[in-house]
């Protein structure tokens, strides 16, 4: 499961390094693709794969096809290079605005990768996180 959250920085060629706690659960093949709230995602091949089975299983329609069509037309399978690094391709950073500084935030199942400025600016406004708690305690979720 993928935790915490790292800083780090987009070199010249467009990569980044891997925090070396992701790279295992990672895999040696993964896919980057276009997420949600203007960040990327990186999938493990096994959670990629649940997940397009998940996309193809949707209604058909339009909406269906647009959600399928976002993810899949963006989703560019990569690995990480010998010094730990992996290649975040032109069109994916031009997209989400990742340019130079950027957090790699893990999302249980997949990570997301947010450009720092954005990550700051959606984290500064966040609401109460009490009123959010107390809003979706109908999911039973338990803080213990």
């Amino acid at each position: 499961m993928f935790t915490g959250s790292y800083e780090h920085t987009v070199d010249n060629k467009g990569r980044i390094i891997v925090p070396s706690k992701f790279r295992e659960e990672l895999g040696e093949k993964f896919i980057i693709t276009f997420g949600l709230d203007g960040c990327l995602y990186m999938y493990p091949m096994n959670k990629w794969e649940s997940f397009v089975e998940q996309l193809a299983a949707l209604p058909g329609g339009h909406k269906s096809r647009e959600l399928q069509r976002y993810f899949l037309s963006a989703a560019a399978e990569s690995e990480i290079d010998k010094q730990g690094r992996t290649l975040l391709p032109a069109n994916l950073r031009e997209r989400t605005g990742i340019s130079k500084n950027v957090m790699i935030v893990g999302m249980m199942g997949k990570i997301e990768l947010w450009d720092k400025a954005l990550w700051d600016k959606n984290t500064s406004e966040l609401g109460d996180i009490n009123d959010i708690a107390e809003q979706l305690a109908e999911f039973n979720l338990n803080f213990m």
